[in-house]
């Protein structure tokens, strides 16, 4: 039987709430120490530190909040991916509105293509080309 050591007291205290395996797996890990399950549940009884298995959010980390079952998340956490990913579907429509009709992409081509229309037009007036129709 070994004397508990401050620090093994705090690995009590910071990891209760994952319950009393997780506790004995820390103290175990971090000092070389093996406590018995019922030990680590008489010394938390001891210093008033609670071993009840409590649920935390995977994103804020918050402690002893109700997890939703479809996201995994806290109610807070689920909204905010609920609101980012209408966020980023909004845009996808967006910009694929803005891409068939308008936008600076669409307006660049068409000045293109009528920068080389006129071009194509000039050089087969000057020189006596046949245009496209006429090659056909």
């Amino acid at each position: 039987m070994s004397a508990w050591t401050t620090a093994q007291l705090d690995t009590i205290r910071e990891l209760g709430h994952q319950g009393v395996q997780a506790v004995h797996d820390a103290i175990l890990d971090r000092y070389g120490v093996d406590h018995t399950l019922h030990a680590i549940e008489a010394q938390a009884s001891r210093i008033h530190a609670s071993l009840k298995v409590l649920d935390e959010c995977p994103e804020c980390h918050a402690l002893g909040i109700r997890i939703n079952r479809q996201s995994g998340m806290c109610k807070r956490c689920t909204e905010a991916a609920h609101v980012a990913e209408e966020e980023a579907y909004s845009q996808l429509l967006e910009a694929e509105a803005a891409g068939c009709d308008s936008g600076p992409e669409y307006d660049e081509l068409h000045r293109r293509w009528a920068q080389l229309r006129q071009k194509n037009s000039r050089l087969m007036r000057k020189h006596g080309l046949k245009g496209k129709r006429e090659r056909l």
